[in-house]
C-alpha cells in the first residue's frame, strides 16, 4: 500500500530522463485507498471465496459487472464494457476486441495475487495468473504476469532474491518477449553499474508502443529495480519510482515481492507501522466499504491453503 501510493504521485512524469535525485518521497495515509493495482485483486479474492478457486469466465464476469466499475483504465476499462456488451472473457482480451490489450500493461499490476496464493507452488501461480490475465490482455502482459506470478510464489520458499529471478527466468520459454526483455536487462545490469545507463537503454529498446503504461518499457524497469535494489525495500522503491513510466505500478509489483521475503515481522519503518485501513471508494454493489490490510493477508492465506490443497502441497 505504501508502495503503491508513493508511486501515485510520480506515474507518468519522467519519460525522456529519470527523475532527478535519488529518491522518491513516501506517502503514508491514514487510509489506502482503492486503485487499480489493488482493487481488481481485491475483487479476485472476493470472486475466489464466492465461487471458489477456479472460477468460469463467466462467474468472473458476472463479478465484475457487479463490482468492477469505477477507476479502471485502458484494457481494464475495454474489457469491462465489452462485458456490457454480452462478451465474456477472454474474448474481453482478444485484441480483435480490445485493440489496447495486445500492448498495454494492466494484467501484469492485477495478477500478483495468483503468486501469493501458491507459495512454493511457481507452476500453480503460472497457470491461475494467466488465466485472469487473459481477461485484459493477450501478448506481453500476459507473460509479464505469469511471470510476477512465479515470483512471488518462489519468494516463499526462496531466501535469494537472484535465485528467484533465475527461477522465474527459467521457466519463461525462450521465445517470449518477456524472456528476451529480462535477458537484456540482466545483461545490462552486469554491464554498468549505474541503473541509469540501464535504464536509458530501456528508453532506447523498449519505450516503442503508443502510451506509458505499455507492458514492455514497464516490465524492464519492474526488472532493473529488483536486479540494481539488490533485495533492499527502500532502494528497490527509489529506482523504481524515478525510473518514470507507470510508477506506481512498477514500485508495488517490486516491493511487494520484496515485502514477501521479508516478512511483516522484519519491514523497517515506516512500512511496519503504516495504516491497516484499506477504504474501498471504487468497487460497486454488496463489497464493504472498508477493509484491513490484516483482513487481506488472511483472506489471501485462507484461499492459500485451499491452492496448497488442491496441489496435495
Amino acid at each position: 500500500m505504501v508502495a503503491n501510493h508513493s508511486g501515485l504521485p510520480v506515474e507518468g512524469i519522467w519519460l525522456d530522463e529519470p527523475g532527478p535525485g535519488d529518491s522518491i518521497d513516501l506517502v503514508l495515509l491514514d487510509e489506502w485507498s482503492t486503485d487499480d493495482d489493488t482493487h481488481v485483486e481485491w475483487l479476485d479474492l472476493h470472486i475466489m471465496e464466492t465461487h471458489g478457486i477456479d472460477p468460469t469466465y463467466a462467474q468472473i464476469r458476472d463479478e465484475w459487472v457487479d463490482h468492477l466499475n469505477g477507476d479502471i483504465w485502458v484494457a481494464t476499462r475495454a474489457a469491462r464494457d465489452l462485458m456490457d456488451d454480452g462478451l465474456i472473457p477472454p474474448a474481453t482480451g482478444d485484441p480483435a476486441n480490445n485493440p489496447d490489450a495486445a500492448w498495454s500493461m494492466d494484467a501484469q499490476l492485477e495478477t500478483e495475487l495468483f503468486g501469493l496464493i501458491s507459495p512454493g507452488l511457481p507452476a500453480v501461480a503460472r497457470s491461475r495468473a494467466t488465466r485472469f490475465a487473459r481477461v485484459t490482455n493477450r501478448g506481453p502482459a500476459v507473460e509479464a504476469s505469469a511471470f510476477y506470478a512465479h515470483l512471488y510464489a518462489e519468494a516463499f520458499v526462496t531466501s535469494s532474491l537472484s535465485e528467484i529471478l533465475a527461477s522465474a527466468r527459467a521457466a519463461t520459454p525462450d521465445n517470449s518477449e518477456v524472456a528476451a526483455i529480462y535477458d537484456n536487462v540482466a545483461d545490462w545490469h552486469t554491464e554498468h553499474a549505474d541503473w541509469r545507463t540501464t535504464r536509458r537503454l530501456i528508453r532506447e529498446n523498449y519505450d516503442t508502443d503508443p502510451a506509458w503504461w505499455a507492458s514492455r518499457v514497464n516490465f524492464a524497469v519492474t526488472t532493473m529495480a529488483l536486479l540494481y535494489g539488490e533485495g533492499d525495500l527502500r532502494e528497490t522503491i527509489n529506482i523504481a519510482g524515478l525510473a518514470g513510466w507507470d510508477a506506481d505500478n512498477n514500485i508495488t509489483t517490486a516491493a511487494g515481492l520484496l515485502g514477501v521475503m521479508i516478512g511483516f515481522d522484519d519491514l523497517p519503518e515506516p512500512f511496519a507501522s503504516a495504516s491497516d485501513v484499506y477504504f474501498n471508494e471504487d468497487l460497486s454493489g454488496d463489497l464493504p466499504q472498508y477493509d484491513s490490510v490484516t483482513s487481506i493477508a488472511a483472506r489471501t492465506a485462507a484461499i492459500g491453503a485451499l491452492v496448497i490443497a488442491e496441489a496435495a502441497g
